[in-house]
């Protein structure tokens, strides 16, 4: 598991430096041992946060679950998201197309700061 993590944790080191550099990915894999596919796909899978919080160095944070014995209506509550200093709730109805959108800036915001 150890070897997963030092690789993500690589992998977005090269996406950051990549994106930093304002070049085609072609372009910034010249002469490295990695293809321009290869931080490609890198690329996508952490920006849509497929890859483990531990994978990019982030603590893992737990939340305690609590069933209530009362039945909730399922639409009548919210949820709240945290990514990294931004909290987004999220509320019954929800444009999911925007939602989406917000996540993934946040997300691209988040790997930009790690430089």
């Amino acid at each position: 598991m150890l070897g997963c993590t030092t690789k993500a944790s690589e992998w977005l080191q090269r996406v950051a430096a990549w994106q930093a550099s304002g070049l085609r990915a072609g372009e910034f894999c010249v002469g490295r041992d990695y293809s321009a596919k290869t931080l490609q796909w890198w690329s996508s899978r952490l920006r849509h946060g497929r890859v483990a919080p531990t994978a990019r160095g982030e603590a893992v944070r737990l939340a305690r679950v609590v069933r209530s014995a009362v039945a909730v209506p399922p639409m009548a509550t919210s949820i709240v998201i945290e990514v990294g200093g931004a909290r987004v709730e999220v509320r019954p109805g929800v444009d999911r197309a925007a939602l989406q959108v917000v996540l993934e800036v946040l997300s691209a915001a988040r790997i930009g700061g790690a430089r």
